[in-house]
């Protein structure tokens, strides 16, 4: 049986890294598609975009390592069926559940890897690509100077125009680029003039003959160098207030941090990019805040009740504020008396239901996070269970196929992780809309799936042909042929 075990999990494995292989190159390539214009736009360097990709290859994993296994099922039993040695296994003594065991064996052991990604690894990874994300979104494109063209830079306070640009020898006009070092000589600026709108009270219009451009990445700043120009300086609240100023020689220094990526420090973390210990911790937390909150609920209606009564008693409408008598006994009430004693109550009663349902609102919120917490707990166990499922699922159409070609695997692997997916993501909206417990919501799918695959082995154990492969070829091509004719 160890030789058997050996056979079936090294035929398991080719299927397995090529289908992961595949998948993750597509999920990498709609990673990079939705995000070009964003990694590609703002002047990020090659190491900063594959850290970026490295970190977001995390989730990636988790998706693509459950379908991979359903592809492996698949197709080793389907190699296996084909070549009849399946049939020869069986002739020999051996049944169908002792073939499947070692693919069990191996997901099993996939599985366990998988958790503990999940649950160590994954959560970090997301955690440092949504920093990395942010501080990108802070970031600001990649600012290039080009002739006759205005350049608004430090959120429009400053325009710069350029009429000429003889480029140095190293050929960079970039803005954010590295200081010029002595060896080098950057871009030569002709006919400059730069708008500075900075002060409030006076308009800033900077001519010079020439210049040029160099980036301090110590102090965030980008230098003009300007030479023979002029300050135009105009008063904003008087316009007959005018100034001209020449110069030779001269320096604007204009703000350019957020041209620049800069890591922020950021503690936060979503449920994504906590470990369970952590949201074990949110639950505890989120659970004592409601305990509490009842707590108070509780004591501002006992606090609140016995004033209530009083106000509405005949005995309180009869005696003013003092205590002392407002009426004789046997006098009739006036009708203003009772109506500023209900008015009392009316307002401590308006009172409790705001606070009620401030109360409801907070209770509400804070199920709704437990909730979420405990979703994504189960998640980590439910999502790399699956690999078990599949292979219930995999076999037997594997062996029912007797095809181990890419195109059956392919096919059926996505029809049915399709389905494992839609109803995993609709049990997970479900369950944060608190229709459906989480426990549930992760779970459904797997316990689906899995009855699925059990009665397909069970068929399969029977010899039973469970889908006629013969009659839905001849289906697909007669309704081919017709649709050609």
């Amino acid at each position: 049986m160890k030789l058997l075990t050996k056979y079936v999990i090294k035929e398991h494995l080719p299927p397995f890294f090529f289908a992961l292989s595949v998948i993750m190159f597509i999920l990498l390539m709609n990673f990079v598609l939705r995000w070009i214009t964003v990694l590609f736009g703002k002047g990020l360097s090659f190491r900063l975009i594959m850290e970026l990709v490295f970190f977001n290859l995390a989730w990636m994993l988790a998706l693509a390592v459950p379908m991979s296994v359903l592809v492996a099922a698949l197709m080793a039993f389907g190699r296996l069926s084909g070549d009849n040695e399946i049939t020869i296994l069986k002739s020999s003594g051996i049944s169908i559940y002792k073939i499947i065991r070692p693919a069990l064996l191996f997901s099993l052991a996939i599985m366990l890897l998988m958790v503990y990604f999940n649950d160590r690894i994954l959560p970090d990874a997301n955690h440092r690509a949504r920093k990395m994300f942010s501080n990108i979104r802070h970031k600001k494109p990649t600012l290039k100077l080009e002739p006759g063209i205005f350049l608004k830079l430090n959120d429009g306070k400053y325009i710069v125009q350029v009429e000429q640009i003889a480029k140095g020898i190293n050929e960079k006009s970039n803005f954010t680029g590295p200081d010029f070092p002595d060896d080098d000589t950057p871009d030569r600026l002709y006919n400059i003039t730069i708008f500075d709108y900075g002060d409030r009270v006076n308009q800033d219009i900077i001519t010079a003959r020439e210049g040029y451009m160099v980036y301090s990445a110590e102090n965030k700043k980008l230098t003009f160098n300007l030479f023979d120009g002029e300050h135009h300086i105009l008063d904003a609240k008087n316009n007959t207030e005018y100034r001209r100023m020449p110069f030779k020689i001269t320096k604007i220094n204009i703000d350019a941090a957020d041209y620049e990526y800069e890591e922020r420090e950021d503690s936060y973390r979503s449920d994504r990019e906590m470990n369970i210990e952590m949201m074990m911790g949110e639950v505890d937390t989120n659970q004592q805040a409601l305990l509490d909150a009842d707590n108070r609920i509780i004591k501002r209606m006992d606090k609140n009740l016995e004033p209530l009564l009083k106000l509405i008693s005949v005995d309180s409408v009869l005696h003013d504020s003092s205590g002392l008598a407002a009426v004789s006994d046997t006098a009739v009430v006036d009708s203003n008396v009772w109506l500023d004693g209900i008015n009392r109550a009316e307002r401590v009663i308006g009172r409790l239901h705001h606070e009620n349902r401030t109360s409801k609102s907070v209770r509400k919120d804070k199920l709704s996070t437990i909730n979420k917490y405990w979703v994504e707990i189960h998640k980590k166990f439910s999502i790399p269970f699956s690999s078990l499922v599949f292979v219930l699922i995999g076999a037997p159409l594997g062996i029912a196929a007797r095809k181990g070609s890419l195109g059956v695997g392919a096919t059926l692997s996505i029809a049915f992780f399709l389905i494992y997916w839609i109803c995993l993501i609709l049990g997970e909206d479900l369950a944060d809309r608190r229709l459906l417990s989480p426990f549930w919501a992760m779970w459904f799918p797997n316990i689906v799936i899995g009855f699925f695959g059990a009665y397909l082995t069970w068929r399969a154990v029977k010899e039973t042909t469970v889908i006629q492969w013969q009659k839905i070829q001849s289906f697909l091509f007669g309704w081919v042929k017709r649709k050609s004719q």
